[in-house]
C-alpha cells in the first residue's frame, strides 16, 4: 500500500493536535518522566558527557561558529549577506505542539522573505536559524521529535540540500529524557565521520556540538546560547566555554544572550537564586567589558519585552513557535533584575574562572513592561547631556523610551482566561478523575453512615421535603463519621493536602506564602466537600424516588418467570432468587434477635424447641411470590449499587471540573496564580510568535512578527501540479497569504562603537 501524501495524512487526522495537558494517564507519565530526569540530570549529566567526547583542540572548539569572515569563499564560514551588508537570522522557541501552528511558523520561515503590512522591505529569512528551547511536547522522545517537530519542518522547507544553519538549546522538555534525543538531533555534528555536519531538519543543517554554543557574527555582533539545564546551574564545562569565548571578546563587542527560559521573570516571580545561571553567565561576558544589549528567551508561550533604562537592556521573551498559549494580562509592570558590574580585579582578570561571579557588585535594576514616561533615572542622565545630543544618541532615546507591547494584548489575554469555566467541556477525563476521588470518598463516608446508624438513617430514607435539612446537618454527619473511620480521615485529609499544597502562592513573603497556601487551599476543598455530599444525597434521593418504579418492573419479570424459555427463565432465578434469600436470612436473625430481647434469654438455635419454630426458606419465598414480590430494601441497595459510581464518576466529575475551573478563573483574576496551568487545559493555538533579526555595522533591528489566528487544516492544500513551487517547495501549501504582523514597531539596538573590517 502506497503511503499517504501529507495532505492526505493531515486530512485524515493523523498529525498531532495540542497536547492535552490534563489527560490522567499523560500527568502520570510527565510526573514520573519529570521525576527521573531530575535525578539522571544531577548523576548522569549530559553535557559533561558532551564535553567528554568532544576530543578537537580548544582553538578548534572556540572557533566553530565563527561566521565573521564577510569575505569567506566557504559558505560554510560566513551568513549570506544582503544589501548594505545586512544579514538575518530568525529566533523561535517552544515549538513541537500542534501541527497546525508548528507547520504554519515553519512555513513562514521558510520562506525566501515575508511581506508585512507598515515594513516598507520584505523580511529577509534568516541564514540561521536560533531554536530557543522546548523543541517538542510533550516528552522529547525520538519519535515525538520526528512527529512534531521534524516532519512539519521537513515538508515546509522540503528541499533536498540544507540551505541554512540551525542552532538550538534545550528546555525543560527536552531534558526530560536526560537530554538523549536532544543530543543525538541537534548535537550529532560532534561524530568525527560527520564533517562537522549534523542533521538535517527541512533545509536547515544541525551545525552545534553541544547543548550550549557562541555565534561569531560580522560586525563585531556575538550570539551565546545557553544550557541552564532545569533552572539550576551552568556545568563546569559550559563555563570553561563561554570563558573561553569571552576571551576571544572586549569592550567593543555586542553581545546577545539566548535563554531557555526568563529567568530574570522568574527570579523576580519565586525568588530564585538567579547566581545559579542569568547572573553568572551575564558575568562572565561583563568582565570582558563586552556590551549586553539584549537577552531573549522561551517556555513562555507568548511575546513580552521588557527594557532597563539604567543598563540599557531589552530583555524579550517570545515562546510562540507553536505550543499552547500562555496568558500575558497577569505580567507585571515592573520588575527588577539583579546586574553584574565589574570590580577593578575583575576588570584585571584576577578572579578565577571557576567562580565567574566573583569581582562582581550585584546591582538591581527596574525592568519596565510599559516605559511611557521616563524613571527619575532617566531624567536625571538626560539633564547631564548636552542639549543637542547627536543624531545616534537621539535614536537611541527613542529607541529607549517606546512603549513595549505584550502578545497577546492583556485585555485578550484577560478574556481569553474566562473560557477556563468550559474546562469541563475540553478536558471531561480529567472530570472522571476528579469524580472518582468523589465517588470514593462518599461511598466510604455511606457505608460508616449505616454501620454506625449516623443519621438514624435518615440519609437512606432522604425525600424531596427533608433534603435541604439533611444538607443543613451534613457537616455535623460527616464530623461524626471522621471520628470513627481512619480510612474516611486519610481520603479527606489527603485531599485536603493535595488541594494546599497546589496552591501557587510562590510571590508572597514566607509568613503569608504558608497563609495564602491554607487559606486558598482550604476554601478548594470546602468547595469540592459541599459538591461531593451534596450530589451524593441528591443520587440517594433520586434511587428513592426511581426504586418502586424499577421494584415494579422486577416483580414482573420475576413472577411471570414461568412463561419465559428454561434458559431465560434459569437467569432470572439465579439472578433474583439469592436476593430473596438473603433478605429472608436477614428477616430471620432481626426475629431471633427480638425474641431474645423480649424473653431475656440468649438468641437459640433454629433446633431449639423452646422457641416459636421458624418458617423455612423455601416456604417464605413461595410466599413473597404470592404477595408483595420482592423485598423493597433489597432492590433500593441495587439500585444505589449500581447506579451510585456511574452518577458520581461522570455526572460528579463533571461538576468537580467544572468548580475546577472556576478556581483557576478567580485565582488567575483575583490573586494572579495558576494562569499558566489554565491556558494549558484551554490549548489556544492561536498568537504565534517569532522574531527576526536584520544586523548592520552600527545596529540591529528586531521585528517581532505575530500570527493572532493559526490557519486550519482546511486552510492548506497540495501544491498545484504544473506549477512551479516556491523556492522553499513546501509540501503543504498555503490556499491564501497568511496574515502576519508586527507585535510592535522594530526594536532598534545600536552597537558600542563604530564597525572597523
Amino acid at each position: 500500500m502506497a503511503e499517504k501524501s501529507p495532505i492526505e495524512k493531515l486530512n485524515s487526522g493523523e498529525m498531532p493536535g495540542l497536547v492535552g495537558w490534563y489527560e490522567p494517564r499523560l500527568l502520570a507519565r510527565v510526573g514520573m518522566r519529570t521525576i527521573i530526569s531530575s535525578v539522571f540530570g544531577q548523576y548522569a549529566d549530559q553535557r559533561l558527557i558532551q564535553a567528554a567526547t568532544d576530543v578537537a583542540p580548544i582553538e578548534t572548539i572556540i572557533n566553530r561558529y565563527n561566521y565573521s569572515d564577510i569575505r569567506s569563499e566557504d559558505p560554510e564560514r560566513r551568513v549570506a549577506l544582503g544589501e548594505n551588508g545586512a544579514f538575518w537570522i530568525d529566533y523561535i522557541a517552544d515549538i513541537g505542539d500542534g501541527f497546525e501552528p508548528t507547520y504554519t511558523t515553519a512555513y513562514l520561515l521558510a520562506q525566501p522573505h515575508i511581506k508585512i503590512d507598515g515594513v516598507e522591505e520584505p523580511l529577509t529569512a534568516g541564514s540561521i536559524l536560533i531554536m530557543g528551547g522546548d523543541q517538542c511536547y510533550p516528552q522529547a522522545t525520538r519519535e515525538e521529535y520526528k512527529a512534531r517537530l521534524q516532519t512539519p519542518y521537513d515538508w515546509a522547507y522540503n528541499v533536498p540540500a540544507p540551505e541554512r544553519k540551525l542552532f538550538a538549546i534545550p528546555g525543560n522538555h527536552d531534558w526530560y529524557d536526560g537530554l538523549s534525543a536532544f543530543d543525538s538531533l541537534f548535537c550529532s555534528a560532534r561524530d568525527r565521520m560527520s564533517q562537522q555536519n549534523g542533521n538535517k531538519i527541512g533545509g536547515w543543517q544541525c551545525k552545534q556540538h553541544r547543548s550550549y554554543w557562541a555565534i561569531e557574527l560580522p560586525y563585531r555582533w556575538w550570539i551565546w546560547g545557553c544550557d541552564i539545564q532545569f533552572s539550576q546551574y551552568l556545568d563546569i564545562s559550559q563555563v570553561n566555554y563561554f570563558e573561553a569565548i569571552a576571551g576571544l571578546m572586549g569592550p567593543g563587542d555586542n553581545l546577545i544572550i539566548c535563554l531557555a527560559e526568563p529567568t530574570w521573570m522568574i527570579a523576580d516571580d519565586q525568588g530564585f537564586d538567579e547566581d545559579t545561571n542569568f547572573f553568572k553567565i551575564t558575568s562572565i561576558a561583563r568582565r570582558r567589558g563586552v556590551n549586553i544589549c539584549a537577552v531573549i528567551a522561551g517556555d513562555w508561550h507568548h511575546y513580552n519585552r521588557y527594557y532597563a533604562p539604567g543598563i540599557d537592556v531589552h530583555l524579550f521573551t517570545a515562546g510562540g513557535g507553536g505550543s499552547f498559549l500562555h496568558p500575558t494580562h497577569t505580567l507585571k509592570n515592573e520588575i527588577s533584575i539583579t546586574w553584574p558590574n565589574p570590580t577593578a580585579q575583575a576588570a584585571e582578570g584576577l578572579e578565577t574562572k571557576f567562580a565567574p561571579e566573583a569581582g562582581m557588585t550585584a546591582e538591581r535594576h527596574d525592568l519596565r513592561l510599559k516605559n511611557n514616561t521616563p524613571n527619575a533615572e532617566t531624567s536625571e542622565t538626560t539633564e547631564a547631556e548636552p542639549e543637542q545630543p547627536s543624531r545616534r544618541e537621539a535614536r537611541r532615546r527613542r529607541a529607549q523610551q517606546r512603549t513595549a507591547k505584550v502578545y497577546p494584548s492583556k485585555t485578550t489575554s484577560f478574556f481569553l482566561s474566562l473560557k477556563g469555566l468550559f474546562f469541563p467541556f475540553t478536558n471531561y477525563f480529567f472530570g472522571v478523575g476528579i469524580g472518582f476521588i468523589y465517588w470514593m470518598i462518599t461511598w466510604q463516608f455511606y457505608s460508616v453512615a449505616g454501620q454506625h446508624n449516623i443519621s438514624n438513617g435518615q440519609i437512606d430514607v432522604v425525600k424531596p421535603e427533608t433534603y435541604w435539612g439533611l444538607i443543613a446537618y451534613m457537616p455535623l454527619y460527616l464530623i461524626q463519621a471522621l471520628l470513627v473511620s481512619i480510612s474516611l480521615v486519610a481520603m479527606m485529609g489527603g485531599l485536603w493536602i493535595l488541594l494546599c499544597s497546589y496552591v501557587d502562592s510562590v510571590e508572597r513573603p514566607r509568613w503569608k506564602h504558608y497563609f495564602v497556601k491554607i487559606f486558598v487551599g482550604s476554601a478548594h476543598f470546602l468547595a469540592h466537600t459541599f459538591a461531593m455530599f451534596s450530589l451524593g444525597l441528591a443520587f440517594v434521593l433520586f434511587h428513592n424516588e426511581i426504586t418502586p418504579t424499577i421494584k415494579t418492573q422486577v416483580d414482573k419479570i420475576w413472577q411471570d418467570r414461568a412463561q419465559q424459555p428454561n434458559i431465560v427463565r434459569d437467569v432470572i432465578t439465579e439472578t433474583l432468587e439469592p436476593i430473596t434469600r438473603q433478605a429472608i436470612e436477614q428477616r430471620q436473625i432481626i426475629e431471633r434477635e427480638d425474641i431474645s430481647r423480649r424473653t431475656g434469654r440468649p438468641i437459640p438455635l433454629p433446633r431449639d424447641k423452646e422457641l416459636p419454630p421458624l418458617r423455612p426458606i423455601t416456604e417464605t419465598v413461595t410466599q413473597a411470590e404470592e404477595g408483595g414480590g420482592l423485598p423493597y430494601k433489597e432492590i433500593r441497595q441495587i439500585v444505589g449499587f449500581v447506579m451510585y459510581p456511574i452518577e458520581m464518576i461522570f455526572i460528579g466529575g463533571f461538576i468537580g471540573a467544572f468548580l475546577w475551573g472556576i478556581y483557576w478563573v478567580l485565582a488567575g483574576c483575583l490573586m494572579r496564580m495558576h494562569t499558566e496551568d489554565a491556558f494549558a487545559a484551554l490549548r489556544i493555538g492561536d498568537y504565534r510568535n517569532f522574531l527576526r533579526m536584520k544586523f548592520e555595522p552600527d545596529k540591529v533591528t528586531i521585528y517581532p512578527i505575530g500570527l493572532d489566528k493559526t490557519p486550519k487544516r482546511n486552510f492548506w492544500m497540495a501544491p498545484p501540479r504544473g506549477k512551479t513551487p516556491p523556492p522553499h517547495n513546501p509540501q503543504l501549501v498555503a490556499t491564501r497569504q497568511i496574515p502576519a504582523k508586527l507585535i510592535e514597531e522594530p526594536i532598534v539596538i545600536y552597537s558600542v562603537s563604530e564597525y572597523r573590517p
